[in-house]
């Protein structure tokens, strides 16, 4: 028996949930910060004049807006993935709210499904977690 349909319903039920109980960044939620160590990532990409980033499972942007705010003024985008409808509505509400639209770009999608656009013949320079990030 394929279980994954199932398990699959059962993340998109929480989720679901959560989002609709939480805010982004409202403490005392998993929402409430980005990972630490992704924003420390940032540091490495300080002198590049254009980023571009790859958040697969970018859920509501806890992550993805703080990286657009850390490259708002650099070329480059954050394109955000997740298989969730209820993930990449939120996510551009809450890029509204940031004021980061010019720098989010919300995808539905199922990440093993997704493809990426080449960019020269340079592959991913860094992986950290679901999160790849491009210089």
């Amino acid at each position: 028996m394929n279980r994954l349909p199932l398990i699959r319903q059962y993340e998109k039920d929480y989720h679901d949930v959560c989002y609709e109980t939480h805010e982004l960044f409202e403490p005392g939620s998993w929402l409430h910060k980005p990972v630490k160590t992704i924003m420390e990532l940032m540091s490495a990409f300080e002198s590049k004049s254009e980023v571009n980033v790859l958040d697969l499972g970018c859920g509501v942007g806890r992550n993805s807006i703080p990286v657009a705010q850390q490259i708002l003024k650099k070329e480059g985008k954050v394109v955000c993935i997740d298989l969730l409808e209820s993930a990449i509505s939120k996510l551009e509400e809450y890029s509204k709210q940031y004021h980061m639209m010019s720098k989010i770009e919300g995808v539905l999608s199922d990440i093993a499904g997704y493809r990426m656009a080449p960019k020269g013949n340079q592959g991913p320079r860094r992986q950290l977690h679901h999160h790849w990030y491009w210089d």
